[in-house]
C-alpha cells in the first residue's frame, strides 16, 4: 500500500475500480491492487489482466537484520508449495525485466540518502504465484521496520515502473547453486556480464534438477547459457546437471 499511496500521490496514477480489482493508470503503464494476497493469485486470475508482463510489488520479510531491494521470478523447485504457485511448477519469467528492476534499484538505492546501508540484489527463484505471463518480483524490506519505510517502497515503484518497459535480453542466463541471496548472480549482474531469469539455489537439490527444462523454457528471452556457481553444487550432482545441460543444447558456464 506504500508503493499504491506512492503512485498516486508522486506518479500521477488514477485509481478506477475494476470489479474486486483497484486498477490504477498511469502513463502506459497501469497497476492492479487486489485484496487476495499475491503468492496466492491463479493463474487464470493473472491471465485476466490481459498484460503482456507483470511486475509484482511486494515487501521483503528476511530474519536477517539487512535492509534490502531484490528482484527474483517465481516458482517451486521441489514437490512442497507452501508460500503458493504450484509444486514442481516454475513461472514463466523475462531476464530483461529483472535486470531493468536490478538497473532502477541500484540508481535508487545510490541516488537516495535515505537508502543508505540498504543491499540490492537478486533472490533465487521462489514461491508463488504460478503465472502463464512474464513475472518478476520487485521487493523492499528485510526487518520489520523496514517493510514499512517509504524510501523503500518508492524505490520499488520505481523499478516496477522500469522493468514495465522492458525488452527481453540478449544476455540471458539460467543460475544453479548457491544460496537464497544468490551472490555470485547478483556480482555478474553487477559486472553486466548476464542477465538471469530463473535461478536455482543449491538448497532444492537434488529434487530441482528435473526442472532445468523448464527453468530455461520458461524465460521467455530464450537463454543459450546456464551459469554454474561451481563452489555452490555439492561434487555429487555437478556431473548431473552438466549432462542435461548438454542435452538440452544449453551452454554451460562454471563460475
Amino acid at each position: 500500500m506504500l508503493v499504491r499511496s506512492y503512485l498516486v500521490e508522486r506518479r500521477g496514477f488514477e485509481p478506477v475500480g475494476l470489479g474486486t480489482l483497484e486498477e490504477l493508470r498511469g502513463p502506459g503503464v497501469s497497476a492492479y491492487v487486489s485484496e487476495k494476497h499475491h503468492l496466492h493469485l491463479s493463474g487464470d486470475e493473472l491471465s485476466i489482466l490481459g498484460a503482456d508482463l507483470i511486475i509484482v510489488a511486494s515487501a521483503h520479510r528476511s530474519e536477517g537484520e539487512e535492509k534490502s531491494l531484490t528482484t527474483h521470478a517465481t516458482g517451486n523447485w521441489t514437490s512442497e508449495a507452501p508460500m503458493g504457485g504450484e509444486p514442481l511448477v516454475l513461472s514463466y519469467t523475462m531476464a530483461g525485466a529483472i535486470r531493468a528492476a536490478f538497473d532502477a534499484l541500484l540508481e535508487e538505492a545510490g541516488s537516495n540518502s535515505r537508502l543508505d546501508g540498504w543491499r540490492v540484489g537478486l533472490e533465487v527463484t521462489h514461491h508463488g504465484p504460478y503465472s502463464p505471463i512474464p513475472l518478476i518480483y520487485v521487493e523492499f524490506g528485510g526487518p520489520p521496520e523496514a517493510r514499512m519505510d517509504p524510501a523503500g517502497a518508492e524505490a520499488v515503484a520505481e523499478a516496477c515502473i522500469r522493468a514495465a518497459g522492458s525488452s527481453p535480453s540478449p544476455r540471458a542466463a539460467v543460475g544453479i547453486g548457491g544460496g537464497h541471496y544468490a551472490p555470485t548472480f547478483t556480482r555478474l549482474m553487477l559486472e553486466k556480464e548476464y542477465d538471469f531469469g530463473h535461478m536455482m539455489p543449491k538448497y532444492v537439490l537434488p529434487e530441482g534438477i528435473g526442472l532445468l527444462g523448464q527453468a530455461l523454457e520458461r524465460v521467455i528471452d530464450s537463454p543459450k547459457v546456464a551459469v554454474i556457481d561451481w563452489k555452490g553444487v555439492p561434487g555429487a550432482y555437478r556431473q548431473r546437471i552438466a549432462s542435461l545441460l548438454a542435452e538440452l543444447g544449453c551452454e554451460a558456464v562454471k563460475r
